[in-house]
């Protein structure tokens, strides 16, 4: 009870109250800790680890203020209760014992009352009531105005209580507004904090995904250019194998034709040759020859020196380069059986084909 009415003491008086609040913290500070053995200092943190950023190390602060504060109050907040709970029963107990002499003086008054009113005049000779002495009325009337006394100095200590109750509970009520008021501000410095923090990990987040974005994109050209490259290399390569056997079937092709020319050069030797076994003077080149062999096309829009007809090519003869249509050419060379032709060249990529040659 006596630390309980120091306390009460300090909270009634102002002065006292900001003296305790402004010393509270040191107190607290200064209070000895239990002993404990002495413990190394913890090795230092991994450089590894995450540097905290200035907002967090911001609501870090907050909460530990915000926790302070809440431990200074408590201990306040209990000496208010404590105290308004024996305000309250003392108020109650107050109460009881005003009413206890209120109801006595109004028992006195009812007797009082009854013994002067014309029902105990009229009963006084049945029962036959002691009368009061002086002395008996003084002590009554001394009881009486004792009583009053009491009751009046309990309702106004009641009173007393009842606005002491009052400012405590205004006080306690003010009080934890206060803390409320300041928890709410601290909750909202934290909310914008870290909506502050979430805003820059979202940008933290949106550039890691803009640089993965990036380097897959680098990759994907880095891996198109190295395709693109062994295509063209592929095709380059394609190429110069195709010009390779292109070279290769036009020599076939050349050494095929020279051969062909050659096959018909001798024919047409052997064909001079026979010409002499005739008795007929020297025919000139063009009627000495026997237009034997293969005749090769000549194209162009032209017409036919024998029968005058326009063809889109003629054909020449090997020996005396005569030109005819294919119909002429059918009625002025000789047919002969088992008759060989010459070698065929290859296909090739070349500008001749075997339509330059008229078959029959």
């Amino acid at each position: 009870m006596i630390v309980l009415g120091k306390a009460y003491e300090t909270l009634k008086d102002e002065t006292k109250r900001r003296d305790y609040d402004s010393i509270y913290p040191s107190i607290r500070q200064t209070q000895p800790g239990p002993q404990r053995a002495q413990t190394p200092p913890p090795p230092p943190a991994s450089t590894s680890q995450p540097k905290r950023s200035n907002e967090e190390a911001q609501i870090a602060t907050i909460l530990k203020s915000k926790q302070d504060r809440r431990a200074q109050w408590w201990p306040k907040k209990n000496i208010f209760e404590s105290l308004i709970f024996e305000m309250h029963r003392e108020i109650r107990r107050l109460e009881q014992e005003i009413k206890t002499l209120v109801d006595m003086a109004a028992t006195v008054k009812a007797e009082e009352a009854w013994d002067k009113s014309w029902r105990a005049w009229i009963l006084s000779p049945i029962y036959k009531q002691a009368q009061l002495t002086d002395e008996d009325k003084a002590r009554k009337e001394r009881q009486n105005q004792e009583r009053r006394i009491e009751i009046d100095m309990k309702e106004r200590r009641l009173e007393v209580k009842k606005k002491e109750l009052e400012k405590q509970e205004r006080l306690l009520k003010n009080g934890q507004a206060e803390i409320d008021c300041a928890d709410q501000n601290d909750d909202l410095r934290v909310r914008r904090l870290r909506d502050v923090i979430d805003a820059r990990l979202a940008r933290e987040r949106e550039a890691r995904e803009k640089a993965r974005q990036e380097e897959l994109a680098r990759i994907w050209k880095k891996k198109q250019e190295e395709r693109e490259k062994q295509e063209r290399e592929a095709a380059e390569k394609r190429k110069q194998q195709f010009e390779k056997e292109m070279a290769e079937a036009q020599k076939r092709y050349e050494d095929q034709r020279a051969a062909a020319q050659k096959w018909r050069e001798e024919q047409a030797k052997k064909a001079q040759q026979s010409s002499f076994d005739y008795d007929q003077p020297f025919p000139s080149a063009a009627g000495a020859c026997l237009h034997d062999g293969w005749w090769p096309k000549v194209q162009g829009r032209t017409s036919c020196p024998k029968c005058h007809v326009i063809w889109t090519y003629l054909l020449q003869c090997p020996g005396c380069q005569m030109k005819a249509c294919p119909k002429c050419q059918a009625t002025i060379r000789p047919r002969r059986r088992n008759r060989q032709p010459p070698p065929r060249p290859e296909r090739s990529g070349a500008d001749y084909d075997y339509s330059d040659f008229y078959w029959e």
